[in-house]
């Protein structure tokens, strides 16, 4: 397999260059990583045309990564600090920030073939698992794919807003859909925007369906937005909901959890509020005193239990607006499978035909998954996950599947199989 040689051709400017900076709030960090942002999506598309970076493009995205590795250390705590204000300062940890800049640096610097080889000496079983994906799904051209994002096609971050796209990511996701896939779908519990997953994706525009909050809202690849019906009574219930969590959060015994993870989230028929981070940055007592503050406040709303759901996923607690359930006379909370199931009608997929593949991460996942088996034919599946429960539903749900520790494995070999 001839891999693309990222230093055969060079451009000479770089559209949205990056200076060096001194980030010292929280503002600066994410007004840095949208500057990230505007820098790589250009590149995404000139290397999807056969061109090359210039080297301007990559100081530029060296300059970021110094400005992040320079960023003050507490003495005491070693954690990097900002301030949230003039006062107030909170621990970050920007260890997706640097690796994910420090991966496309190599990237663009060395070419693919060395960046794969790079990627092999840090993910154990690297080349193993990659061989086995590839040898899986060699040869085959998908009806549908249908992928969440995070920790699925993209390492986890610390916080949603910081979680931009890399390059070699986008790459390899982008020409995988281009060259394999008739349907390339994102479903995410993340919103679409505003903010959500079309402001931290830098993907070439026209090639992905991307839907949110689990699948109610979506926008398709010719930038048309489609979202789930939610009726009066229900929508004035969700709004209710976000003034309450608006105010719980202006309290500053709760503000922090406006700051780690995936912060408060307004999404289509769907609220997430964090609760917690991956590198559990919160107190568990006091994580756990804010998720009882939360439900609290959910029975208050609706002490029935007839429009809200409360999924707790360790880190983030997500109150679903439930649905009614078809010919059962009783309501459910709206899953991605639910999602999928609207999005294929909503764009008429022919589901019988195959084969499909389908990729996940966590449990949330699994609806997804389970519907796509009941309605399309030939049903394939990657997951990424160490969870031994999980990997089995997985595959007892789908026999045509495949279980990768890193999200990294199956970028890899999703890239492999599109050249």
């Amino acid at each position: 397999m001839q891999h693309i040689n990222l230093k055969e051709t060079q451009l000479e400017t770089c559209a949205n260059p990056i200076s060096l900076q001194d980030i010292r709030t929280l503002k600066e960090l994410y007004q840095l990583k949208s500057e990230t942002r505007d820098l790589r999506q250009p590149l995404v598309r000139n290397i999807m045309k056969q061109r090359v970076v210039g080297q301007q493009c990559i100081e530029s995205l060296k300059n970021a990564l110094y400005s992040l590795e320079t960023i003050h250390i507490d003495d005491y705590t070693g954690q990097r600090v900002l301030r949230l204000d003039g006062k107030k300062q909170i621990e970050v940890d920007l260890t997706y920030e640097i690796r994910e800049l420090k991966k496309d640096i190599y990237y663009l610097e060395y070419g693919e073939d060395h960046f794969i080889n790079y990627l092999a000496k840090f993910i154990p079983d690297f080349r193993r698992y990659v061989n086995e994906g590839i040898e899986k799904l060699h040869g085959k051209s998908f009806n549908a794919f249908i992928t969440d994002r995070d920790g699925t096609t993209n390492n986890y971050c610390g916080r949603y807003r910081s979680s931009v796209q890399p390059i070699y990511n986008s790459v390899f996701l982008s020409r995988f859909a281009k060259n394999r896939c008739s349907y390339p779908i994102f479903i995410t519990s993340a919103p679409l925007k505003d903010f959500g997953i079309l402001n931290v994706s830098i993907n070439p525009s026209g090639i992905f369906y991307y839907a949110g909050s689990k699948g109610r809202e979506f926008i398709d690849p010719e930038g048309d937005f489609h979202s789930f019906p939610i009726d009066a009574e229900k929508q004035e219930m969700i709004h209710l909901l976000n003034d309450r969590m608006r105010q719980l959060l202006e309290d500053p015994h709760f503000e922090k959890f406006n700051f780690i993870g995936s912060a408060l989230q307004f999404k289509f028929g769907q609220t997430t509020i964090a609760r917690q981070d991956i590198t559990r940055s919160i107190n568990p007592e006091e994580s756990t005193a804010f998720l009882e503050k939360v439900k609290s406040i959910v029975d208050e709303l609706d002490p029935e239990h007839r429009n809200f759901r409360i999924e707790d996923t360790g880190l983030d607690i997500e109150i679903i607006l439930t649905i009614d359930q078809k010919g059962k006379g009783s309501v459910k909370d709206f899953d991605k499978g639910d999602g999928l199931e609207f999005i294929c009608n909503k764009i008429d997929i022919d589901t019988s035909h195959g084969p499909n593949l389908v990729c996940g991460d966590t449990p949330s996942d699994i609806p997804m998954l389970k519907t796509a088996v009941e309605i399309c034919d030939d049903v394939w599946a990657v997951f990424v996950t160490r969870n031994e429960k999980l990997a089995r539903e997985v595959q007892e749900i789908c026999p045509q599947s495949m279980i990768v520790p890193s999200p990294d494995i199956l970028l890899t070999i999703l890239g492999l199989l599109s050249l």
